[in-house]
This record gives structure tokens, sequence and C-alpha cells, in this order.
């Protein structure tokens, strides 16, 4: 969806424009030395959705709908700066863990700058959003300073766990809650405490969370379903690097005996052999795990639903409602070959 799209469904009128002020408020935020602020400034300009700053935007909207949108009102657009600073700077240190040579097309800056600096581009992106939520209020500062420590828990056990065959799904998926539902949740909670609706916060933080939960599954399910043509990088790629994501532990799951084997000799195989990862995928499209994933995806999506019965209704708030959904459909038809959908 583009901005067009989502100014349509949501009801805001100059959504672009308000992206376009956020855009404005990340570049003004950089304020550092050269060798921090270029490759920092690259890393912003590379692209992307802006999905985060547009649900703050929106759920600061359907929270006081009298909120200013053109010119976006200070504080919402320091607020989805904020939310936008930490989803880069976590990228650039997933970059480094990854050992990416590019993002969005763009050089990394590890592969730039080196892994050293760009662990100080990373820290400098995360103060920096740091600073432009102090300047809303403590609680957005606080929302903010959680989701960092959040994201890093998510980090921690994706690592933990990392080439363990024995993963559960509820540890998957709470690793999912601190590496992608957390900004989710930050986004959505930002924008209701941005125009003082500490009353709704929780509400919003609900829908965010567990949109972050179905978003990751959706990428965990892309990884499997997709190609490097259509994805513009490899796939494939999770089972390689150890990261056995949802759909691939519930492929485990409904397999027994040598079956099972089988498969997770191929998990393990999978990392330095391409046959054993390409015959893994090819084990999981044959069975139930997809759509099983697929499934899990509706439950959280329903829940992010729900999360909103506690909102007044409006066009902006009925909107958000149907976004996850929306997404999905969306997603799936951009980036998956017609005979896997």
């Amino acid at each position: 969806m583009k901005a067009a799209d989502f100014s349509e469904l949501l009801g805001i009128e100059h959504l672009d424009h308000s992206l376009d002020e956020v855009a404005g408020a990340l570049d003004a935020s950089l304020s550092g030395t050269i060798e921090l602020v270029e490759p920092a400034r690259r890393m912003l300009q590379a692209g992307g959705k802006r999905l985060r700053p547009l649900l703050t935007i929106a759920a600061a909207v359907a929270s006081d709908p009298t909120v200013a949108v053109k010119p976006l009102d200070p504080r919402v657009r320091r607020g989805a700066a904020s939310v936008e600073l930490v989803h880069v700077g976590s990228l650039v240190h997933d970059d480094i863990m990854d050992e990416a040579l590019y993002r969005r097309g763009v050089p990394t800056v590890n592969s730039v700058e080196g892994s050293n600096q760009a662990l100080l581009v990373g820290d400098f992106l995360l103060a920096r959003a740091g600073v432009e939520a102090a300047y809303v209020s403590s609680e957005v500062a606080l929302s903010l300073a959680v989701t960092i420590s959040d994201l890093c828990d998510g980090q921690s056990l994706e690592g933990l766990h990392q080439f363990q065959i024995d993963r559960e799904v509820d540890a998957a998926i709470e690793s999912i809650k601190g590496k992608t539902g957390a900004l989710m949740r930050a986004a959505c909670d930002i924008g209701a405490l941005c125009v003082g609706r500490l009353d709704l916060a929780t509400a919003f933080g609900e829908f965010g969370m567990n949109f972050g939960i179905a978003f990751q599954l959706v990428d965990d399910l892309l990884d499997l379903l997709s190609t490097e043509e259509l994805m513009g990088k490899p796939v494939n790629n999770d089972v390689r690097a150890g990261v056995f994501t949802v759909p691939m532990l519930l492929a485990v799951q409904e397999a027994s005996g040598p079956g099972r084997n089988r498969l997770t000799d191929l998990m393990l195989d999978a990392s330095s052999n391409a046959g054993a990862a390409a015959e893994f995928r090819e084990h999981v499209l044959a069975g139930t795990a997809v759509a099983a994933t697929l499934e899990l995806i509706d439950r959280y999506n329903e829940l992010a639903r729900r999360a909103l019965d506690a909102v007044s209704p409006s066009r902006t708030r009925d909107g958000l409602t149907e976004i996850p959904q929306r997404y999905l459909d969306g997603i799936l038809v951009e980036k998956v070959p017609a005979n896997l959908r």
C-alpha cells in the first residue's frame, strides 16, 4: 500500500505531507560529527514504507481527531521520528550481526565504514531517538526506553535459540514480541501519548504488538514462499542462518518418525549445504505448516482488531483495524508466486 492508499483508508488528508515532515524531522535530528551523521543519513534515506511513523500519526488522529496534520503537530512529528530512528538504528545493528553488505539496495554501514563505526552509528541513532522522545513527554520517553530494552531481549532470545532444533513455537513468538512487536507497539502507543491520551495508550499498544507479531510471521513465510527476484534479496535464508522460524517449527511438529529426523538433519546441514536448505524448504511447503502459520497470523490480526474496541469509532480507527489484513493480502500478491498462494 502507498501513502495515498493509507490516506484514503484512514481518512487522513495530507498524510503524505505529514510523512514528509517526519522525514524532515529525521534529518534535523542528526546532530553530531560528520562521521556519524553521514552514514546515519544514508541509512535513513535508504527507503522503506515508513509504516511505523504512519501508525504513530494514525494512532494520534484516532485518539484526538482535532490534532493537526498539515502542518503536523510537533509532538506527533517528534514521536513518529523517534520510533523510526529506533527502527533504523536497530537495522544498523542487525546488519553488523548478519554481516550484510546491502540494506534496501544501499551499502550498509558495516560494509563501508566498518563494524566498529557501524556499532557507533546504531547507538547514535538510538540516542537521537531518545532525544526526540524526551522533547515530547516523559511518557513517550519511557515507552521508547522500554521498547529498546525489549528489542535487545528479543534479539538475545533469537541468538540463544540459534540452531536449536528443539525450539518451541512459543519461544519463537516470545522472540518476535521483542524483535518486531515491541517497536510496532511503541509506534502505536506513542501516537496516543503524543496527544495526551494516556488512557488509550494500552489499547493502541496491544493493537501494535499483535499486528507486529503477525507482521513478522508474514516475513517468516515470505522467506520460504517468495523468490529472490520478488524480494530483492536472498530467500530461504533463515534456515541457513540457523534461525528456525515458526513455520519451520510447525513443519517439524507435524512430522514424525524418520520424516521428522530427516527434517531436523536438513535443518542442521542447511548452513553449509545449499542442497539441504532447498530440500528442507520443499518439505515445509509440501506439508500443512504454511496453512497453520496463516491461521496463526489471522489469530493475531483478530487480536489486533479487538484491541481497538476500546477506542471511539471513527474512520481512522476503523481504517487501522483493516490494516493488518490489508497488509497480509497485499504482500502475498506482491511477493509470492501465484502457484504458492
